[in-house]
């Protein structure tokens, strides 16, 4: 499958100055990292019909100490490499809640055009399948569900208390309002499979990474 390689986060961040660069950045909806307020991130989900509970936030120190953990993980092969897709603006792991293991993952470095400025991960049709068709390879088990959970926060400051409703799947998806139009299109596509495949069988959370990019930059 051709693949067109995104990388939005560099780009973003002034890899290049370019007219064109900037023209296109900008009609791809990438804007400069900022800090985001729970505020602002409240309202943002809230208009997609996302309740407060599911809504939470990277940890920004302890998630960028989990990284470096697990870039030096000498019980896991090529471990540097799989930590790049974890330090990427839009990404979703689904967990199979009875192993707390990754069983499928993607990323917006694997996304494909549609149109011309619009990432979409459902191109060949992957998202009609659970689980998403050819993601079960790019999934690694560099984190466990409970290691991930614990560097999250909620929109109080708090780190999270992960609390099971039962369900067989649980989902993490990770977004960034610096590309929000990508980031719309993730929660768009995502929710449309979990609808069509899992009949409401699954728990989702909506973690947000502004914060966590913004003080890697500065």
């Amino acid at each position: 499958m051709n693949r067109v390689i995104f990388i939005l986060f560099m780009l973003a961040v002034g890899i290049s100055s370019t007219s064109c660069v900037k023209i296109y950045l900008k009609a791809m909806g990438v804007q400069k990292t900022r800090t985001v307020s729970k505020e602002v991130l409240t309202n943002y989900l809230h208009k997609r019909g996302i309740n407060h509970e599911y809504i939470l936030e990277v940890d920004s120190v302890k998630y960028a100490q989990l990284i470096e953990r697990k870039k030096i993980d000498t019980l896991y092969k090529h471990a540097y490499w799989w930590t790049q897709n974890h330090i990427q603006p839009v990404q979703v792991i689904y967990f199979e809640k009875a192993t707390q293991r990754p069983i499928a993952a993607y990323f917006n470095c694997i996304a494909e055009v549609r149109g011309l400025t619009s990432m979409t991960w459902n191109k060949e049709q992957e998202l009609e399948f659970f689980p998403p068709k050819t993601y079960t390879n790019w999934v690694d088990t560099l984190f466990s569900q409970e290691e991930l959970f614990k560097t999250f926060n909620d929109m109080n400051g708090k780190e999270f208390e992960y609390k099971d409703d039962g369900t067989e799947y649980l989902i993490v998806l990770f977004y960034s309002l610096f590309v929000q139009k990508q980031s719309d299109n993730l929660i768009k596509e995502v929710n449309e499979h979990l609808q069509k495949c899992l009949n409401n069988n699954y728990q989702i959370y909506y973690v947000n990474m502004d914060n966590y990019f913004f003080k890697e930059v500065d």
